[in-house]
């Protein structure tokens, strides 16, 4: 980078301080934590500073009490909240008092620019506290939890929603959380204090105050082009929301499961699912056409955290009672990221047979870097992972019968597995994600304030999936 950039020697130990705002941080499980703190780590080669503030959900903690460590050479301040004050639906996207701690964070831990990575708890309000101060801000969407309180936009009937309807969202969230709502327990009030009649009236101001909160950061991003679509399809206009693909570090993951790929039983052919057990995530369908299909030499080992889906353990309940009907099928529950490379190394293939319109899918990303197979369900960005049938099986979701047809052939065909492991798929890494972030920070913090902050590297062109728009940085530039 050259011009209005300092030079490198005289911006030597600069960089950037970037605030993240997340709902967890390391050891906390969760997709979101690892990304961020994969990208935290990824900045720091780069002479940035990280400063997270996150929640402390552990229920016998005074809310909104805050404690500050340091976490692997991160700064991360922990706000105390277990939602345990939630009496209406709007304290979902609007709480004065987490705003407060959000404001006193900043005035405390000046950071030249404020990624939010998710709300949950802090409520979107969050954003209006950020920019009400000056902070340049931008806000990775994760998931669908500004458009859909459960976060997945998947009704407590099964059903999974294109975009957030009044109607639909009033029975769904009554249904799941009665005392939030009027026609319940939950005080008739909306986000900005407003009187609200009905259900109705609380679920459509809920939605308009976060559609309106979204308009605040400078820049929107999305890990896949999927969920720029449900985004745009709420009222987001497309030309906010950038794709940045999320950035997987596998070199070392790819390393240690070759290694180790000796210890699979010979005579059995292992399917594995990864992550969290949840009603979106399509598990116990799968397991229900696993125990259908005619393919005896088929194992499906369930690998990932068995949590009740908003108070309701129905759902892990129903697979652990089919495993005990099934000897073939095992649930394992959670693992340590650091385990892995074992499991991986004695499976065949990862299946993710997700319902909702999934954001990224983390887990056959993993596996298709480790040289596994993958069987997904057409939903959202997973599709992308299989390189049009090159590294797997796309299958239709809620399709029962669909599945059952491909767990048979995954068992049989040891032709096709055997070619779909060999297949490349190349996986973006968290260096490449983090450089199109870091020139995306730049490009902010040039609009904010006319003049390029100094850095201790000069900006790198980073690996897109799709053409990146030209920004005001190119222009302040001369380039493009």
């Amino acid at each position: 980078m050259t011009g209005s950039l300092a030079d490198a020697d005289e911006a030597k130990a600069a960089g950037l301080d970037v605030g993240f705002v997340c709902a967890g941080w390391p050891p906390d499980v969760g997709g979101v934590e690892s990304h961020v703190r994969d990208l935290a780590r990824a900045l720091g080669t780069r002479g940035h500073r990280a400063h997270v503030l996150c929640l402390d959900t552990r229920p016998e903690l005074q809310p909104f009490k805050t404690e500050t460590a340091v976490v692997d050479g991160v700064e991360v301040r922990r706000m105390a909240y277990a939602y345990g004050d939630h009496d209406r639906l709007a304290r979902v996207v609007s709480h004065s008092a987490a705003e407060d701690v959000v404001t006193a964070w900043m005035a405390e831990t000046p950071c030249d620019l404020i990624h939010v990575h998710h709300l949950t708890g802090f409520g979107m309000g969050a954003l209006a506290a950020i920019h009400d101060v000056g902070a340049p801000l931008v806000m990775t969407l994760h998931d669908y939890w500004p458009l859909c309180p459960r976060g997945q936009m998947l009704r407590n009937d099964g059903f999974v929603c294109a975009t957030p309807e009044p109607d639909a969202c009033a029975a769904c969230l009554l249904a799941t959380w009665p005392h939030l709502m009027p026609s319940a327990t939950g005080v008739p009030s909306g986000p900005r204090g407003e009187q609200v009649s009905d259900d109705r009236a609380a679920a459509a101001a809920r939605t308009a105050f976060a559609l309106e909160m979204l308009e605040l950061p400078a820049r929107l991003f999305t890990p896949s082009e999927a969920a720029r679509d449900v985004y745009v399809a709420a009222g987001v206009a497309r030309e906010r929301i950038s794709v940045c693909e999320n950035g997987v570090d596998v070199g070392a993951l790819a390393t240690e499961v070759a290694e180790r790929r000796g210890e699979r039983e010979s005579g059995v052919v292992r399917l594995g699912v990864l992550g969290s057990v949840l009603p979106s995530k399509g598990v116990l369908e799968l397991a229900r056409a696993w125990a259908r299909a005619d393919a005896p030499g088929l194992a499906l080992e369930v690998h990932g955290n068995l949590p009740d889906y908003h108070g309701d353990d129905s759902y892990v309940r129903a697979l652990r009672a089919l495993a005990e009907e099934h000897s073939g099928l095992s649930v394992h529950g959670p693992y340590a990221h650091d385990d892995l490379p074992a499991i991986l190394a004695r499976l065949d293939g990862v299946a993710a047979p997700s319902r909702w319109e999934e954001v990224f899918g983390l887990t056959v990303r993993e596996a298709r870097a480790a040289g596994l197979p993958v069987l997904v369900s057409d939903a959202g960005g997973l599709p992308a992972v299989v390189a049009d049938g090159a590294a797997g099986l796309v299958v239709a979701r809620d399709d029962e019968d669909a599945w059952v047809a491909a767990l048979e052939r995954f068992a049989r065909d040891a032709e096709s597995r055997d070619r779909w492991s060999r297949a490349e798929t190349p996986v973006r890494s968290a260096r490449e994600m983090m450089l199109e972030l870091e020139r995306a920070y730049v490009e902010v913090l040039v609009e904010a304030t006319g003049h390029a902050p100094a850095l201790v590297h000069e900006i790198e062109e980073a690996r897109r999936p799709e053409p990146a728009r030209r920004g005001f940085l190119a222009r302040f530039l001369g380039r493009g």
